[in-house]
């Protein structure tokens, strides 16, 4: 594995490792308004946009 490559896997460990836990803190707050795949979506959303951001000041 090239050293690109390498960061982008530890930019994914370290978005997965930050957005689950904070997922499920945040999810019963805004359960009401978003059904279970929209806020799935809205976090994959988040969490992508947050990796390539990472991924782009490191890499």
């Amino acid at each position: 594995m090239d050293r690109s490559m390498i960061s982008k896997v530890i930019c994914v460990l370290l978005v997965a490792a930050v957005m689950m836990p904070v997922g499920r803190w945040v999810y019963p707050h805004i359960s009401d308004a978003l059904s279970g795949v929209q806020f799935e979506t809205l976090e994959a959303l988040v969490s992508a946009s947050l990796g390539f951001g990472i991924s782009g000041f490191f890499g």
